[in-house]
C-alpha cells in the first residue's frame, strides 16, 4: 500500500476508534488513552514519511501501536519513580508544584495569570479536579486525600503532577478559546406515551442543546465537551448525567459508549437534510391526493353508514378524522417495506416514548404548524366506563388538548359527554350555559331545535377497530407509492441517520413525512375532499369514543 493511501486509512474515523479502543483498554482513564492514541498516530505518520510503500498496513500499524505502548509503560514507570515517596517528601512535592506555578507567573507580564490558573482547575476531569481542590483549596495532606478517595499516596501525587502540567498547557492556549455558545436550537417531536418518559423536558436550555448537538454523530469525552463549550467540567459532568438519564432514568438524549465517551441517543437531522427529503416527497403529493379522493368516493356509503352516535352526512367532515390515520398507515407500510428490503437484520428500538429532532440555528421549527395528533383517556366519567378522545392539529387546526390532558377537569369536554343523547339548553344553569357557549365556539357542541348535541364525531368503543379499518383499506391503493418512496428514501436514511441509530429508522420515516402530510391536507382542501375548517379551533379532526 502506498503511503498516501496509508494516510487516508489513518484519517478514517473507524480506524481511529479502533486505535482509541486499543489505548483505552490499557490505560487508567480516558485522558491517558487520548495521550497514548495521539503518540501512536504520530509515530505512524513519522514512519510512513520515511518509506514509499507499506506491504501490510494492519501489521505495520499494530506493531507500532504495541511498541508505543511499551515505551509509554516505561515512561509511566519512570514518572512514578520520580514522584514517589522515596524521591520526594510531601513538602518537596508541594514546593515543586507551587514553585512551578509561581515561576510560570513570573514569566508573564499580566499578573491575572494566577486567576486563569485557578479557573483552569474547573476544566479538569473529576479524576484530577478532586485532588487539586482537596490539596490546594482544602489544604488536605496527600495521605488524607488518599484515604478519602481510597487511593494510594503515589496515585494522588501522580494526579497532582499531571493536573499541574495540564493546567499549564491549557492556560497557554486559553486566549484562543471561543467563549460563546453557538446558536443551536433543536425542535423535538416524538411518539408514544410522553408522560414521565419524554427526555426532551431535560433539554430546554441552549447549553443542554449545544452539548447534545456536539454528540450528534461523534462520540466525545467530557473533557472534549468542556474544551469546546468552554464550560468547567463540574457543569459538563452534571449535564451529561442528566441527559443520559432523561425523565424516567432509562431513556435519555445521550448514551455513554463503552470507551467512556458520549453520543446522541436519538436521531437529529439538520434543516438541510429535512429539505432534501421534502424535495423527494414533493412530486408524490398530487398522486397521494388523487388516491385519497378516489378511495373516499368509492367507500362513501360505508363511511357514512358507520354507526356514529351522532349521525353523519358530510363525507368531507368525517374525512378529517380518517386522513391522519390514512397517513400513518402509509408511513407504517413504508417502514414495513424498509424493514423487509433493508433492515431485516436490525432489531427495532422499543421505548415507551421515542423522540427525534430537527436542528437549526434559531427557534422556528420546520415542524411548526404541521399536522399531528394526540389522544387522551379517562375512566368512570359522566356515567361512562371509559372515554377516549383524539384531536388532529396543524396548519389549519389548533390543538384542543395534548397528551396528559385531564378529561375529568375539562368542563367543555364533560358537557359534550353529557350531550351525547342531547341536552335541552334552557334547562342548563347560568354557569353551564357559559360553558356551553365556549364549547360551541370551540366546535365541541352544536345546537339543534333548542338541544345541544356533540358536533365532533362520537362513537362506541366496541366499534373502534371497525372505525380504524375505514382508513386501513387505503393501503392497497397506495402500494405503488409505498414502493417508490422506499427506493427514494433509503439512500437518504443511510446519509442522514448515524449507524448507531439505524434501529430508529421508523422514527425517521415519521419525522420526515410531516411536510408531505401538510401538502396532502392542503391539496385535499383545495379539491373539496376535506371541508375547509371555519376556524383554527373547530370540530374537524376531533372524535370521542365511549363505553357504558
Amino acid at each position: 500500500m502506498r503511503t498516501e493511501n496509508v494516510r487516508k486509512q489513518i484519517e478514517d474515523k473507524l480506524f481511529l476508534d479502533k486505535l482509541y479502543g486499543f489505548a483505552y483498554k490499557r490505560c487508567n482513564h480516558s485522558e491517558e488513552a487520548e495521550d497514548l492514541c495521539s503518540d501512536i498516530v504520530l509515530r505512524i505518520l513519522k514512519g510512513i514519511n520515511q518509506v514509499s510503500e507499506i506491504e501490510n498496513f494492519n501489521s505495520y500499524v499494530w506493531t507500532i501501536a504495541h511498541h508505543t505502548y511499551a515505551d509509554y509503560c516505561e515512561k509511566r514507570r519512570k514518572q512514578r519513580e520520580r514522584i514517589s515517596m522515596e524521591s520526594y517528601s510531601e513538602n518537596e512535592c508541594t514546593s515543586m508544584l507551587t514553585h512551578s506555578i509561581e515561576e510560570y507567573m513570573e514569566n508573564q507580564e499580566d499578573r491575572s495569570q494566577y486567576t486563569k490558573i485557578k479557573r483552569e482547575i474547573g476544566f479538569l476531569s473529576k479524576l484530577y479536579r478532586d485532588v487539586m481542590i482537596m490539596y490546594y483549596l482544602d489544604e488536605m495532606k496527600v495521605s488524607e486525600i488518599a484515604a478519602k478517595l481510597s487511593l494510594t499516596e503515589t496515585t494522588v501525587k501522580q494526579r497532582l503532577f499531571s493536573a499541574r502540567n495540564t493546567i499549564k498547557k491549557e492556560v497557554e492556549k486559553m486566549e484562543s478559546r471561543d467563549l460563546t455558545l453557538q446558536p443551536i436550537h433543536i425542535d423535538f417531536m416524538g411518539t408514544g406515551s410522553p408522560i414521565g418518559n419524554d427526555p426532551t423536558v431535560k433539554a430546554e436550555r441552549m447549553f443542554s442543546q449545544n452539548l447534545i448537538y456536539l454528540c450528534k454523530d461523534i462520540p466525545r469525552s467530557a473533557k472534549e465537551l468542556a474544551d469546546i463549550l468552554n464550560v468547567p467540567m463540574p457543569f459538563i459532568e452534571e449535564e451529561l448525567e442528566i441527559q443520559c438519564a432523561g425523565a424516567n432514568g432509562e431513556y435519555g438524549l445521550l448514551r455513554k459508549t463503552e470507551n467512556g465517551k458520549y453520543i446522541a441517543n436519538f436521531i437529529m437531522v439538520e434543516k438541510t437534510g429535512i429539505e432534501q427529503v421534502n424535495q423527494m416527497y414533493q412530486p408524490k403529493v398530487d398522486y397521494f391526493v388523487e388516491k385519497i379522493g378516489a378511495y373516499l368516493k368509492k367507500n362513501e356509503k360505508e363511511i357514512l353508514d358507520f354507526p356514529f352516535l351522532n349521525k353523519q352526512v358530510d363525507l368531507s367532515f368525517v374525512a378529517w378524522s380518517l386522513i391522519s390515520m390514512m397517513f400513518w398507515r402509509y408511513a407504517e407500510q413504508v417502514s414495513k417495506c424498509l424493514k423487509k428490503q433493508y433492515f431485516s437484520h436490525i432489531e427495532e428500538r422499543q421505548e415507551k416514548y421515542i423522540t427525534c429532532g430537527e436542528v437549526g440555528d434559531s427557534k422556528g421549527s420546520i415542524y411548526e404548524g404541521f399536522y399531528g395528533s394526540d389522544g387522551i383517556m379517562a375512566y368512570n366519567v359522566c356515567g361512562y366506563k371509559m372515554v377516549k378522545c383524539q384531536n388532529i392539529y396543524g396548519t389549519r387546526l389548533d390543538k384542543h388538548f395534548a397528551c396528559g390532558h385531564d378529561i375529568a377537569n375539562d368542563q367543555q369536554l364533560l358537557l359534550t359527554l353529557q350531550a351525547i343523547e342531547g341536552i335541552k339548553r334552557d334547562e342548563l344553569s347560568k354557569q353551564e350555559q357559559e360553558v356551553a357557549a365556549k364549547a360551541i365556539e370551540a366546535g365541541y357542541l352544536k345546537i339543534k331545535e333548542g338541544y345541544l348535541y356533540p358536533k365532533v364525531l362520537v362513537m362506541n368503543t366496541k366499534d373502534e377497530q371497525k372505525f380504524y379499518e375505514l382508513s386501513y383499506k387505503i393501503q392497497e391503493e397506495l402500494k405503488d407509492l409505498v414502493e417508490e418512496t422506499v427506493d427514494d428514501l433509503y439512500p437518504l436514511i443511510k446519509k442522514l441517520v448515524p449507524k448507531h441509530l439505524l434501529n430508529e429508522y421508523k422514527m425517521f420515516v415519521t419525522m420526515t413525512q410531516l411536510r408531505l402530510m401538510d401538502w396532502v391536507v392542503e391539496g385535499c382542501i383545495q379539491r373539496g375532499i376535506l371541508s375547509t375548517p371555519p376556524n383554527p379551533i373547530c370540530a374537524e379532526g376531533t372524535w370521542i369514543m365511549v363505553s357504558k
